[in-house]
């Protein structure tokens, strides 16, 4: 889990102890007002580190689970991919019309397959799953919000309900709330570094972070503490309703830091069709008393890039055998 183990370092950044800050504090709209550059340096080295970090084997691993989920499900049903966006089409209109989904939610920029990243959460796992045979896996992803998805995975595949640092939004007025901010959203420059001073974590301000409607200050489209000014830009990952459907939620890193991110995903496996797959090498185990009756949690004891090669090699293990 990237980004909470960036927070947990910042207890050992020699600034930030000077300053006598803690990442609540830097990661609230406020401190725009209160210190620009101290905003902007934390937010910038976050950035920076993001995209300096190559991501692991587990991504791959990942992507690779999505394309064999994907092809079983395609040649195992027996309806046309015409036949089944239709179907999506319908329930998505239906949904609209009920007011169930995001203002700026288009049929295209949702994704009716067998399979999404669901990073983050502050309300519940979206209810809804596309028709695919039985025992397919929906795939459900830390908290995060580096971006690091968007590497391998098309964005109507990926549920960020946190926003990600290389999305930036006018700012408005953070402090007294007078001016609300633009509805305006923009990506970083692919090429743009943030002026970081190492020693005093401090950055200005500069093009790339203001915004280019109004002029104001910009800052990272993610939801931050007391933060009122968040523009909600996340598309809802819409799934075709399916009472027949075994769904499985991989959970990889989520601790105690995160606890409506861990109430949210085990209430939306608190039913006999839903499977949890823990992975946490500190708080594997789950407490629900459904899933523990039901038997529906692997409790995975690790690391999640050591997790994903181990149930990868199993899979693989399976499929030899199968042959």
């Amino acid at each position: 889990m990237r980004i909470i183990a960036w927070f947990l370092d910042i207890a050992k950044v020699e600034a930030y102890e000077k300053m006598d800050v803690d990442y609540q504090d830097l990661c609230d709209p406020y401190q725009l007002e209160e210190d620009e550059e101290i905003f902007y340096g934390f937010w910038g080295s976050c950035a920076n580190a993001y995209r300096d970090t190559p991501h692991h084997r587990g991504y791959q691993i990942l992507r690779n689970w999505r394309a064999a989920i994907c092809a079983k499900a395609s040649g195992n049903s027996g309806s046309s991919q015409e036949e089944k966006r239709a179907v999506f089409r319908a329930v998505f209109e239906r949904l609209s019309k009920c007011d169930a989904l995001p203002a700026d939610a288009t049929v295209d920029s949702v994704t009716n397959d067998p399979f999404f990243i669901y990073t983050s959460n502050v309300r519940p796992l979206p209810p809804f799953a596309s028709r695919f045979e039985e025992r397919e896996l929906n795939c459900a992803a830390p908290f995060q919000v580096d971006a690091h998805f968007h590497r391998d995975f098309h964005r109507n595949e990926i549920y960020e309900l946190h926003g990600s640092v290389e999305r930036w939004q006018c700012a408005g007025d953070a402090e007294t709330g007078a001016r609300e901010p633009c509805e305006e959203l923009w990506e970083l420059p692919t090429d743009y570094r943030f002026a970081l001073d190492a020693a005093t974590m401090r950055a200005p301000g500069e093009p790339a972070t203001t915004c280019r409607n109004c002029g104001g200050k910009g800052r990272p489209n993610v939801l931050m503490f007391h933060d009122k000014q968040w523009i909600a830009n996340t598309t809802e990952e819409m799934l075709e309703e399916d009472p027949s459907l075994n769904l499985v939620v991989l959970e990889i890193g989520c601790g105690t830091r995160t606890e409506m991110v861990v109430a949210d995903v085990v209430q939306g496996c608190g039913h006999p069709q839903a499977s949890l797959i823990r992975i946490n090498p500190d708080f594997p185990q789950c407490d629900n008393a459904v899933i523990l009756a039901n038997g529906l949690l692997l409790a995975i004891p690790s690391r999640g890039l050591e997790a994903l090669e181990g149930i990868d090699q199993e899979l693989r293990n399976l499929q030899q055998t199968a042959a």
